[in-house]
């Protein structure tokens, strides 16, 4: 069962949004399990929402990570995708050393990119492959290249922005994801199948060289 945590320090930076829209893309082709590691309770709330039975929402602690992830293969997902707390709570480093890459969100703006060496600290103290996704950006702002350029610097970005549309917010006070009820040709859908086959790729690629090292 492949594992990707989705974290960032920096508050407001739709780590949620972005956790909910992968889990259901990836749920079109695999058995996914969707686990909310937030105290905020931001996923668990959306599924309180829904009607649809995938992808299956668990609340879990950094202290039970271990044993949900392992009911989860037990009962046969494939993919496992945590939502992990906004900051360094007591425990975050737990949930990001058992996923096999951790998702970044991050916004075009000052105080988010400011924020992102501390994620990358993190994440790099854990070993594991990381990876930035510009989220909520505005179209065709300069401020969505140079953001690009400089996350560049620390590591790899996802070639897919996704646009600060407000087509998410709506999807998800529905309990649905923007690629759902009749929204798959939409921008904001293409945005997210786009995202999530890219990031699906790099971590089969980051999982075959691991084997290959082996």
């Amino acid at each position: 069962m492949l594992t990707i945590a989705v974290f960032t320090q920096k508050g407001g930076s739709g780590k949620s949004t972005v956790s909910v829209h992968l889990a259901v893309a990836a749920g079109a082709s695999m058995k996914v399990l969707l686990i909310d590691a937030d105290p905020q309770a931001t996923v668990a709330k959306w599924a309180a929402e829904r009607s649809l039975p995938a992808p299956f929402v668990a609340r879990a602690e950094p202290s039970s990570i271990e044993q949900v992830l392992a009911a989860g293969r037990a009962e046969g997902f494939d993919l496992a995708v945590i939502d992990c707390p906004p900051h360094v709570a007591a425990g975050t480093a737990a949930l990001l050393r058992v996923a096999d890459h951790i998702s970044i969100p991050c916004q075009p703006t000052m105080p988010d990119m400011s924020a992102t060496a501390r994620s990358v600290a993190l994440a790099r103290a854990t070993g594991k492959p990381f990876s930035f996704v510009l989220n909520r950006a505005p179209a065709r702002a300069p401020e969505v290249a140079q953001a690009v350029e400089a996350l560049s610097a620390g590591g790899p970005v996802s070639p897919v922005v996704i646009g600060d549309r407000r087509a998410y917010a709506r999807a998800l006070t529905n309990g649905l994801a923007v690629t759902e009820a009749g929204r798959a040709s939409s921008k904001a859908a293409q945005e997210i199948s786009g995202y999530w086959n890219w990031l699906y790729d790099k971590v089969r690629n980051e999982q075959w060289q691991i084997q290959q090292a082996a």
